[in-house]
């Protein structure tokens, strides 16, 4: 597709600021939606920058988690197989899966008894009962190279304590051992206002792997950043994302997220387990070759069949016969702002390596241009009808922009939702997607939405011009994990003072 001039980029990407569905996945599909272990919200994958020795690996999901809603808060899913995909070169097909499981054990007991001690099946609080989380990470690979992995893998750790909640002050005295306890009869009410759950404890959930890698699991906040509240209404967008224009609602946009805790896996990879023999060219950019290509997604899968069970005290199921796929995850909006409504849950349950047949009109005709078009914003600007025409499509150059320009079949098997990272180069999107490493502590290092926007609506990811929501609401760490720690259930989060509701909308 030919490029639109600059003038008419500025126009469009400021037309089309926010109005994608969401950047990442949180509940984009109507089968995910009574299932949010199998919810994939966003996936990342980078190199370390310079000898790219370490591969970064992070998934997200059970979204939207207010930190101190419900009486067991987030847990770790049980029965479920969380996994990253890993092809090479133009292939899109398994060369390694890392596969992390995780197994909650609660003991049952008698009945309680006025001569209890503290603690057991019985007490209210899964805090008090002395239930384990733990997880066991495996390393399966394509021995035979057909793109069938070996199922029994090699397992790189086993029962690996997860990283507990951040309940508040009294379970970080009592449960987790960070302090002194003083009760209510103290007079002293530190105990119950002074939070001592910080990164030192964080970090002692990071646990060594046998083939000289890291891994981490458990609650964090929600790194991913928008304003959703105008979108679900219709994409009803506020003026700074329409470049000012009379018949926009009033700023300001406000990230929906904030507050937010998710669970994620982050997993730190030496670049040897995928190039055992070195990164081909490393340090050198060669865009006429693919050797140097890793193409990466996240998957959940659980068994096909789940029965009713009373006697599993974690889950109430259990599960018998193959394991199947329920959710998946790799390109920020992929299902989210590009595959329409009646496919988004076929999206879930298939593969990458059938993307091209299953989602090729989606991405070729996007939705997305349609849609600002009917809503008037591209006459409220200007723009002719003719350069509206080119952006509907056909658009092959998402998907090539998708492939990093390399030359990859736009056929199944090689162009699909991966995210596809140069290993030789320092990553930067959409080679790769790396979380947190902007200007500021609390910034990534790339705008996902503003590059996503560019090439959607104006066939060049590297516009930069629709920013929307931009930072974090707690800073990322400068290493791994790069997760900032999640939200205190007791203090942060969404809860707050009531205040009536206001009936219509207050002159500004």
């Amino acid at each position: 597709m030919k490029r639109i001039s600059n003038g008419w980029i500025a126009m469009i990407l400021l037309a089309a600021a926010g109005s994608t569905a969401r950047g990442s996945s949180h509940r984009e599909a109507l089968a995910i939606l009574n299932e949010p272990c199998a919810d994939n919200t966003d996936t990342f994958a980078w190199v370390s920058n310079g000898s790219h020795n370490k591969l970064y690996l992070i998934m997200d999901f059970n979204p939207l988690h207010e930190p101190g809603q419900g009486n067991q808060g987030l847990r770790a899913c049980n029965g479920y197989r969380y996994e990253f995909h890993i092809g090479k070169g133009a292939s899109l097909k398994d060369k390694v899966v890392y596969r992390i499981e995780f197994k909650n054990i609660l003991k049952p007991e008698a009945p309680p008894s006025p001569t209890d001690p503290l603690g057991g099946g019985n007490e209210l609080l899964w805090q008090l009962t002395g239930g384990t989380e733990t997880m066991t990470v495996k390393r399966i690979v394509d021995s035979d190279g057909r793109g069938e992995e070996d199922e029994e893998g090699v397992v790189l750790g086993r029962d690996l304590p997860v990283l507990p909640n951040n309940h508040g002050p009294q379970t970080d005295r009592l449960v987790y051992g960070l302090g002194p306890f003083k009760g209510y009869d103290s007079g002293d009410p530190s105990s119950r206002e002074l939070g001592l759950y910080d990164q030192p404890f964080v970090d002692t959930f990071i646990h060594p792997l046998a083939n000289g890698g890291r891994i981490i699991a458990g609650q964090f906040d929600d790194p991913y950043q928008l304003d959703e509240k105008g979108i679900f209404d219709l994409v009803n967008l506020n003026r700074d994302d329409l470049g000012g224009i009379p018949g926009a609602r009033r700023p300001p946009g406000k990230d929906v997220f904030t507050g937010f805790n998710i669970f994620s896996i982050a997993l730190e990879i030496p670049i040897s387990d995928v190039f055992p023999d070195g990164i081909p060219h490393n340090g050198v950019l060669n865009a006429a070759s693919t050797d140097s290509l890793l193409r990466i997604w996240a998957s959940i899968s659980r068994r096909r069949t789940q029965t009713v069970d009373p006697s599993n005290i974690i889950t109430g199921l259990r599960g018998s016969g193959e394991f199947v796929q329920v959710g998946r995850n790799a390109l920020p909006l992929f299902n989210a702002g590009l595959v329409g409504t009646q496919r988004q849950t076929l999206y879930l349950r298939s593969s990458p390596l059938k993307d091209v047949t299953n989602f090729g009109a989606d991405i070729l005709f996007p939705v997305l241009v349609r849609d600002a078009d009917a809503l008037g914003i591209y006459k409220a600007l200007g723009v002719p009808a003719n350069v509206v025409a080119t952006l509907k499509g056909p658009r092959t150059d998402i998907i090539k922009a998708i492939n990093l320009n390399r030359p990859i079949p736009i056929a199944d098997g090689s162009s699909g939702d991966v995210i596809t990272l140069d290993a030789a180069i320092d990553s930067s999107f959409p080679n790769g997607r790396r979380l947190g490493g902007g200007s500021a502590p609390n910034r990534n290092q790339v705008n996902v939405n503003s590059v996503l926007i560019s090439l959607i609506v104006a066939g060049n990811p590297a516009a930069g011009l629709a920013k929307g929501v931009e930072v974090n609401d707690k800073n990322y760490l400068d290493r791994f994990p790069f997760l900032a720690p999640a939200h205190q259930g007791l203090l942060q989060g969404h809860g707050g003072v009531n205040v009536p509701t206001v009936p219509n909308i207050p002159i500004p």
